[in-house]
């Protein structure tokens, strides 16, 4: 029987008595599937809005995996072996997912969210790249920029609810809601006036380099 692949990392698999005293199998066939797993593997999680941790062991397991993609009820929190490694995690799931390993840091995933986790056995830290909550993408799972904003600032910024059409406004001390008042645009005409003028005079000079 020849050699096959894995289907990631083409990485050969020995067959049951081939290249013997070289290769052999199955132990080895095993290593190498897994560092595929390590390297390139995924591992579909499927959340109840309750803890849940990665199964770990010297066999085939969550854990090991390059790919977290998790999906069904939040918030949950996600607990990873205490050893050092990097995922890249995804949040389908309907709320917040956490990962912890139960002790230090922990990283909380933003539904739709999709980061490169580390952790270094103790603290789980986002590497800062990636995260689909951090831009505006138009989609309507995902978590827009300003509601991120917004969500962190909770209890500092006023609530949203029942002031649509309102701008934020301060008076230097303490943000509110309030409809625009005329002082409030008062030298918008003027402004834009001087815009203007500006660029007219920028493209009068401009003109006469040549």
């Amino acid at each position: 029987m020849p050699s096959s692949y894995t289907p990631r990392l083409r990485l050969e698999l020995q067959a049951a008595g081939e290249n013997l005293n070289t290769w052999g199998a199955p132990k080895l066939n095993n290593a190498l599937s897994r560092i595929d797993t390590a390297i390139a593997g995924r591992a579909a999680i499927v959340l109840a809005g309750a803890a849940y941790s990665l199964s770990a062991s010297n066999g085939d397991d969550e854990a090991r995996a390059a790919i977290l993609d998790f999906s069904g009820t939040g918030p949950a929190s996600v607990t990873l072996p205490s050893v050092s490694k990097i995922y890249l995690a995804r949040n389908g799931a309907s709320g917040v997912v956490t990962l912890t390993t139960g002790a230090g840091t922990t990283l909380a995933l933003a539904v739709g969210d999709t980061v490169l986790a580390f952790c270094d056995g103790t603290n789980v830290v986002s590497l800062l790249i990636g995260g689909a909550s951090i831009k505006a993408y138009v989609d309507a799972v995902r978590a827009y920029v300003d509601q991120q904003a917004w969500d962190a600032q909770a209890g500092v910024l006023p609530g949203q609810g029942g002031n649509a059409g309102r701008f934020l406004k301060t008076d230097g001390t303490s943000p509110t809601w309030a409809a625009p008042a005329v002082a409030d645009i008062s030298d918008y005409a003027s402004d834009q006036s001087a815009k203007a003028q500006a660029a007219t005079a920028r493209a009068i000079a401009f003109s006469l380099l040549f």
